[in-house]
């Protein structure tokens, strides 16, 4: 009598070596894919550092710019050299931006905008003392600061300036 031979062995080891070789075949597209993410990832954190980076010089300029742009009642500190009493504002012919520097944002300003900035006219008014009405008046003609004065300031509502001869209409 014949032995029977075995014919599924030979499958189950063929069908093994098939898996195998599909499995490593598999692993090296996996590694290179896993490669390849982790390039991605690198290079994210890189941008994220950079953008970061970023954020924080754009947020220290703001906040430089806005520390320059409080609005207070009384100009900075020594403004008092600027309007040398019964003389003309050594200021006289500077920008808007060049006394804003200088004193500061205006608490009180009446703007009037025209279409060729020559014809813009601008009042800021501060309130410089305590325990006093006094106001800084600055008049602004085209941009640049054409005359001040030191007067008494009791609020917009029921003052002259809209009225001031020469002003608005010059």
């Amino acid at each position: 009598m014949r032995k029977k031979k075995n014919r599924v062995l030979p499958v189950i080891i063929v069908f093994l070596l098939t898996i195998l070789s599909l499995g490593a075949g598999c692993a090296e597209g996996n590694q290179a894919r896993l490669d390849e993410l982790q390039q991605e990832v690198t290079s994210l954190r890189t941008e994220k550092e950079t953008l970061q980076g970023q954020i924080t010089a754009l947020e220290t300029e703001a906040a430089e710019l806005r520390q320059g742009q409080e609005i207070k009642r009384i100009p900075k500190d020594g403004w008092e050299q600027y309007f040398p009493e019964g003389a003309e504002s050594t200021l006289k012919g500077e920008s808007t931006a060049r006394v804003r520097e200088l004193l500061g944002e205006p608490p009180f300003l009446i703007r009037s905008i025209a279409v060729n900035p020559e014809f813009s006219r601008e009042i800021w008014i501060f309130t410089p003392f305590d325990q006093d009405p006094t106001g800084l008046y600055l008049f602004f003609k085209g941009g640049k600061l054409d005359s001040a004065e030191l007067n008494e300031f009791n609020g917009l509502p029921g003052s002259d300036l809209l009225n001031r001869p020469g002003f608005w209409t010059q």
